[in-house]
């Protein structure tokens, strides 16, 4: 029996239950069985309808955007569209790369063959520049045939034809496309409807002459067909057997349903009466092999077969969708009446995202947290194995952290710029190509209780960075001796290669021994890990003080127009809390030893245990970071004021800042009081204009000491460590039950641990159980860790009490983009105990309180960049620190103040 017969006897047999919906389920029809000839004619006809908005829109969008989305297709490169349909849409992309671009080469793929190879005719006297190529197939039996072409490529997937795939389907889609069809830096354009008023939708899919109806009740005589010429096929031409019909399309109904939390509107065969299937006799039997039986299949009245579904999306999706598929998303371009958007995506060279467990429903950034959320209960919560980190990173997990590290040292710093010193507190670069492996080294023969590799003075040269006090560089920890000459990379670059392999056939032998190894042995390649996953971050951020121009760009990179304005601030209170808690409260390392690691241990830094409780005060925080736009109108105000800063404005000016514009009393060394024009954000990937790109409306990234001049500019301060910790814990926690709560509202005169304690009275659990766990569960799955962008995001552009669900608690983001400071100096926990697998790594930073005030004095960040690794942007015991004057680390802050 052919495959689609199959799936069609099992979806006849099978009920299954929609993602989201779990409270029922329905037999299904295959969707593909929508689309034969009478089908495509119907939903050609569908696409011309008034209500029918979604081909409108696409078709605006391009006849608006078509010069910039034509920007972003290189000449000599293979356009390959997926299901390309009537081909009336993408006219008119092909128009402009006939014009615009060389060496294009169209690849259209459906699986009709007579309407595929007139379209391409006719599209091929008209475009003399553009090569044609018409695949008629699956994707599965096609896309092999692009496997091996080097040229760059643009795949197309418009017509929202993501939203009839559930979202396992989609990741599992774009994964093979990925894998099997692009190479890095080739893009994804995908049509993806917008999340809209109900009614919108619904008029959409129940059109008034009916069309709608008529094509999904086509599927019924398809079936009918295809059967009929199986079982001609099986039993003869002649057989009575062929003649009867599994369906009467009268006794059917089309039936839409459009489900507003989930974003997705379902369409179904209704049964007017009720109905009876028979299997004719010569499949019957295939029929029982596949499904257990060969009866007769009844169909009660009012019974609903599941046909298709139509995802409708937030406009954050497409973010979640990237990171889930391994992509990064490139550029957005929206319809007038933001009902639709067609999205780019790239396939980035190396990225160390985190795929969330379960894939998010729709793509929405709180499903997974909602999921967990639903599964709180008496003081505990249930945490699946696969949502959770293993103690030990996988293999996988160590190659996409060595893919990311090889793109930094041996692609975007450049063999010629290996030993350049960007900035004076640091080594050059050629330290940090060795300091990798030779941290790993030591501690993997510590693990191991081995010899270390060869050349073992490089273990004595690259152990142990620099990190001088900024206001008396004499003063330093103990450190590496550098020797008189560094040596050759190449030499560097095998002594990596054969620490790698030494990594690799540990995790090996991890996993033969199902994880039972003494713990010791895992923290010190746990170290390892997370001790290359900071330093990626470092390196970073010494490559962004170079020139932009010695810059080798990782990936093609579209910054948006800045159309927007600054965002309106909007502020959320805390009652505050007798007892928030700080730290790890299981990971003592000389109490574990030698002994066996326990099962789903979290291993945590020094400074992260033992953990202490800390009384909050009621408070209120911003709900997101200051931007450049913000920043900049500060140094305005201090430009045109009256004060002592104005006389060290150049000391204002964020480093990660770059003058694009001057005029002729440009901000200088020598001109200390006046701005220049124009200024551009440091990224690997550009300079972004903050006045004219999204830029604007990025985190600044600045020293604890400018974050503290804007905030008494403001009137306001920085939050305390456990101030930061409380509301992000809390706020993520709070949002992720608010959208299933389904009578209590959130209001903005209540604090948002008041409001979550009124979330959490009906599930008889209390805030604190779940807020105290190393990891923070509930972190939207769109924020920007682990290189899903190589620069910041723009923050929500909300006004005041704008809120984001019908529970109206407001967006507020936390976790990527930046580092936060706080107004805590770096201290150790009552009852620390250094690592004595790494004694100096956090003692070596503490300073006397009486310190404070001065610039080398270390402060805890809290939070993540959009490079930190997931595990640790995560784990929300970690705390970071650096010299409040360091201007270089990707920080950035938001404002605090007391409330009675």
């Amino acid at each position: 029996m052919p495959p689609i017969l199959k799936e069609f006897v099992c979806g006849l047999t099978t009920p299954r239950i929609l993602p989201g919906n779990s409270t029922s389920a329905n037999r299904y029809l295959p969707t593909v069985l929508l689309y034969d000839d009478i089908g495509l004619d119907y939903f050609d006809r569908i696409t011309y309808l008034p209500e029918y908005y979604l081909t409108a829109c696409e078709i605006e969008i391009l006849r608006t955007h078509i010069e910039a989305i034509v920007a972003e297709i290189p000449n000599n490169t293979d356009v390959i569209e997926l299901g390309c349909g009537s081909l009336r849409k993408t006219e008119l992309l092909l128009d402009a790369l006939n014009r615009e671009r060389t060496g294009v080469t169209y690849y259209a793929i459906d699986v009709m063959p007579q309407p595929l190879h007139e379209s391409m005719a006719k599209l091929a006297s008209r475009f003399s520049n553009i090569s044609f190529c018409a695949l008629c197939g699956t994707y599965d039996e096609v896309l092999p045939r692009l496997r091996k072409s080097a040229r760059p490529k643009t795949v197309l997937w418009l017509g929202s034809s993501i939203g009839n795939l559930h979202s396992p389907k989609v990741v599992e889609f774009l994964t093979k496309i990925s894998q099997n069809v692009m190479t890095a830096n080739d893009a994804i354009l995908i049509g993806m409807d917008k999340q809209k008023p109900t009614d919108v939708i619904m008029h959409a899919y129940h059109d008034s002459l009916g069309i709608t109806a008529k094509f999904e009740l086509n599927i019924l005589p398809h079936i009918n067909q295809l059967v009929a010429d199986y079982v001609a096929q099986q039993s003869g031409s002649n057989s009575n057997d062929a003649a009867n019909d599994l369906f009467d399309m009268k006794n059917f109904r089309y039936v839409g349903v459009y489900d507003e939390k989930i974003g997705r509107h379902d369409s179904f065969l209704e049964a007017c009466e009720d109905v009876v299937v028979r299997w004719p006799c010569s499949i019957a039997a295939q029929v029982k092999d596949i499904c257990g039986s060969d009866e007769e299949v009844i169909i009660k009245r009012g019974e609903r077969l599941y046909v298709e579904s139509a995802y409708k999306y937030s406009d954050s999706a497409a973010e979640v969708l990237a990171q889930a598929a391994g992509l990064t998303f490139s550029a957005k371009w929206i319809a007038s009446r933001d009902y639709y958007m067609l999205n780019m995506f790239r396939k980035p060279q190396a990225a160390m995202t985190h795929v969330p467990q379960p894939l998010p429903v729709s793509f929405n950034k709180w499903s997974v947290s909602t999921e967990r959320s639903s599964r709180l209960s008496n003081n505990s919560l249930t945490i699946k194995a696969s949502e959770q980190f293993p103690t030990i990173p996988s293999i996988d997990e160590w190659q996409n952290i060595w893919k990311v590290w090889d793109l930094l040292t041996l692609q975007i710093i450049t063999r010629d710029k290996v030993m350049m010193r960007p900035i004076d507190l640091r080594h050059p670069f050629i330290f940090y190509l060795g300091h990798i492996p030779a941290f790993a080294d030591i501690h993997m023969a510590a693990a191991e209780t081995t010899p270390l590799s060869e050349p073992a003075i490089f273990a004595q040269w690259f152990e142990r960075g620099i990190d001088p006090n900024m206001e008396d560089t004499s003063i330093c920890h103990t450190h590496s001796e550098v020797p008189d000459k560094w040596p050759p990379v190449e030499e560097i670059t095998v002594y990596r290669d054969n620490v790698r392999r030494r990594i690799a056939a540990w995790i090996d032998s991890y996993s033969v021994l199902k994880g039972k190894v003494p713990a010791d042995a895992a923290r010190h390649v746990w170290m390892a890990f997370e001790h290359e996953a900071m330093h990626i971050e470092t390196l970073l951020y010494i490559v962004l003080q170079m020139n932009p121009g010695d810059i080798r760009s990782p990936i093609n990179c579209t910054f948006e127009p800045n159309r927007f304005a600054q965002p309106a601030r909007c502020w959320i209170s805390y009652a505050g809390c007798p007892a928030v808690v700080l730290g790890l409260s299981s990971d003592n390392e000389a109490a574990l030893g030698t002994a066996t690691l326990p099962p789903g241990h979290v291993f945590g830094w020094d400074n992260e245990s033992p953990s202490t409780n800390i009384a909050v005060k009621p408070f209120k925080i911003q709900t997101q970071p200051i931007t450049n736009g913000e920043y900049f109108t500060f140094l305005k105000a201090v430009q045109s004021g009256n004060t002592e800063l104005k006389k060290s404005i150049y000391n204002l000016v964020p480093r990660s800042w770059i003058v694009l514009e001057h005029d002729q009393h440009s901000t200088s060394a020598e001109n200390t009081t006046l701005l220049a024009t124009d200024y551009g954000v440091r990224t690997v990937v550009g300079t972004p204009s903050i006045f004219s790109t999204e830029a604007a409306l990025w985190p600044v990234i600045v020293s604890q000491v400018q974050a503290v001049e804007y905030a008494n500019w403001k009137g306001k301060r920085l939050p305390t460590e456990s101030e930061w910790t409380h509301a992000a814990r809390t706020y993520h926690l709070a949002y992720a039950l608010s959208i299933t709560a389904s009578k209590s509202t959130y209001s903005s005169t209540v604090p948002v641990d008041m409001y979550l304690d009124e979330l959490l009275s009906a599930q008889n659990t209390t805030a604190s159980v779940h807020t105290c766990q190393p990891y923070d569960l509930f972190v939207p799955s769109d924020a920007n860790v682990g290189f899903a962008h190589w620069h910041p995001v723009p923050v929500p552009a909300l006004q005041p009490n704008s809120i984001t669900d019908a529970n109206g608690l407001p967006d507020a983001t936390f976790i990527g983009n930046a580092w936060e400071w706080t107004s805590t100096q770096f201290y150790p926990f009552d009852g620390f105990q250094p690592s004595a697998m790494y004694p100096g790594y956090s003692a070596d930073f503490f300073d006397p309180p009486e310190t404070c005030d001065r610039n080398s004095a270390h402060y805890v960040i809290k939070g993540g960049t959009f490079a930190t690794h997931p595990r640790i942007a995560l784990r929300q015991t970690f705390r970071n620190w650096y010299q409040r004057g360091y201007p270089y680390m990707l920080a950035s802050f938001r404002l605090c103040e007391d409330t009675v």
